[in-house]
């Protein structure tokens, strides 16, 4: 038996849509903003708390409105310029760099 045969897809998350990093100023004050990534809420929970431990940041998930459509987003919201790191962080969680954008 091969244990390579039985790939658990949990291990290997791959998304088809799109994520988007970008960051968003308000006076001196600067958010990152990560949309498109397609996990749980309880997932998503998971890695913002590792994020904000690595970064000393603090940070959120919200569901907002993207492009004036009437439907909802699920986004990460960082306190901060956090763009390199995230770019960084989702090359390590497996997702294709092809699939991460980054805006601005």
């Amino acid at each position: 038996m091969n244990p390579f045969d039985e790939i658990d897809d949990t291990l290997i998350k791959e998304s088809t849509t799109i994520i988007e990093i970008w960051i968003e100023t308000t006076g001196r004050k600067k958010n990152t903003f990560i949309s498109g990534w397609n996990l749980t809420d309880t997932e998503l929970k998971e890695h913002i708390k590792t994020i904000k431990k690595k970064n000393g940041c603090n940070g959120t998930l919200k569901e907002i409105t993207i492009n004036d459509d009437s439907t909802m987003h699920k986004v990460i919201q960082l306190q901060g310029n956090h763009i390199d790191y995230m770019n960084n962080y989702l090359k390590e969680q497996m997702i294709d760099p092809d699939l991460i954008r980054i805006k601005g």
